[in-house]
């Protein structure tokens, strides 16, 4: 990549680690100038006014224009690197090997098309098949959320960190509640089970519409585990990056790497093994 400016990108450094890479001070910076446009633009979307991609599955036209304002900020700054946006908007390919952008403009599009005011904007960096670079982005609280491989996890300049639980019956778990055809990675009835373990033992779940955000909750403490079948790597890359150097554990259902299925579970490091426990059959 060219170097970016460091007087352009001066804005966002308070924000991020004081010892962040460019490449994290530019991802930064687009996803904040992205986010202005998508905080101006909250509002109940009427049926007429919502593409459906799949079933369930929906885009307004501020997905679009959110990923256009961030593509349109990166490329410059990153002329070798392939980019892959969730909208397809500027997607570009690369030479064999070259670092991979992913773009999610706003994770939790239903919440933004209902006029709810939780969703996530996210970009990640993935080069030779590992997540090195994050930033994942609240625009409603403003709250900015940044990672780099071995340079650890931060919000708005803070330090985070996983929060350690004592017992289970003291936790709070994000999970998705899925939609018809989303499981891939386990039968209905296992990933329903895992759920009604956590109603039944834990101090409550949580299903907040944005996977990126919710991940990200477990990197700050604000939920001590999450999981969701089907995600892509558009939504929790960044995000896994987060708790990952926050000192927590993201992995598949069954303890390993995550799989092509998009089976994410993310915890700190004393509730991840009883969270995968509940996904044996």
């Amino acid at each position: 990549m060219s170097n970016p400016d460091p007087t352009e990108l001066s804005p966002v450094s308070p924000r991020i680690s004081p010892t962040a890479s460019p490449r994290l001070a530019a991802l930064a910076k687009a996803v904040l100038e992205g986010g202005t446009k998508a905080r101006s633009s909250l509002r109940r979307r009427l049926v007429g006014e919502l593409l459906a991609k799949a079933p369930r599955d929906y885009q307004t036209e501020i997905d679009v224009a959110v990923e256009r304002i961030i593509v349109d900020a990166l490329s410059t700054s990153f002329p070798s690197y392939a980019i892959k946006g969730e909208e397809a908007v500027g997607n570009r390919n690369a030479k064999d090997g070259a670092p991979i952008i992913y773009i999610d403009p706003i994770d939790g599009t239903t919440n933004f098309a209902w006029g709810i005011p939780h969703f996530g904007m996210t970009i990640s960096i993935v080069e030779d098949a590992e997540i090195v670079a994050g930033v994942v982005y609240d625009a409603m609280l403003d709250e900015l959320f940044s990672a780099e491989l071995g340079g650890g996890s931060y919000l708005n300049g803070e330090r985070i960190r996983c929060v350690s639980s004592k017992g289970i019956e003291d936790v709070l778990v994000g999970a998705g509640l899925p939609i018809p055809g989303q499981l891939k990675a386990v039968p209905e009835e296992i990933y329903f089970s895992a759920l009604k373990r956590l109603m039944a033992t834990t101090a409550g779940v949580r299903r907040l519409g944005s996977a990126a955000l919710s991940i990200a909750y477990v990197a700050c403490g604000r939920l001590d585990g999450f999981f969701e079948d089907g995600l892509s790597l558009h939504d929790y890359a960044a995000s896994a990056l987060l708790v990952r150097e926050a000192g927590g554990e993201v992995t598949a259902f069954n303890g390993g790497p995550v799989t092509a299925n998009g089976d994410v579970l993310a915890g700190n490091r004393v509730l991840h093994p009883w969270l995968v426990e509940g996904f044996q059959a």
